[in-house]
């Protein structure tokens, strides 16, 4: 018998065989589509040069030409800070309500059983199906979503 495509919340999803996890447990599913950003992968080092600036500005209104010495003081202001990913950031905004949608989909499902977010404990199955056949980093995406199930109030944050 061949096994067909199910549809979670508009999204057709490829057969696999399902684990039982044994009594007690509830599988909730969500569904992502389109890419997974990985969240520090593309975090960038800028410099922050604005106490630099601001001394050298103060420097030439009171008339003051730079020596060597003054140049290293203003070089030595010069901080530099881990500026997050953009596009992380852009896909946690656009993937936060998808998420609250589904999880109040499976509240009115399984509240009667008790169902709470965010979730105590819990384990994660991930199934990542892509486009084309290149070699993908998954466990960044992998900490992406966690990180975002747990912005998402989903789950409890796993510190």
């Amino acid at each position: 018998m061949k096994k067909r495509f199910l549809t979670y919340f508009g999204v057709p999803i490829p057969p696999f065989k399902e684990e039982k996890l044994g009594s007690g447990s509830i599988t909730i599913r969500f569904v992502l589509t389109g890419k997974i950003p990985s969240k520090k992968n593309n975090q960038m080092s800028v410099s922050v040069r604005k106490y630099a600036r601001d001394w050298a500005s103060k420097k030439q209104k009171l008339g003051i030409h730079p020596s060597w010495k003054d140049v290293h003081t203003a070089i030595s202001m010069c901080k530099s800070k881990v500026r997050p990913n953009k596009e992380y950031q852009e896909w946690v905004k656009k993937s936060i309500p998808v998420i609250q949608k589904q999880s109040a989909f499976w509240s009115s499902q399984l509240s009667h059983k008790g169902l709470i977010f965010p979730i105590d404990k819990s384990t994660l199955s991930l199934r990542l199906y892509f486009k084309d056949r290149y070699i993908t980093d998954t466990v960044n995406k992998q900490q992406s979503i966690q990180d975002l199930l747990v912005e998402a109030g989903i789950i409890k944050d796993d510190l």
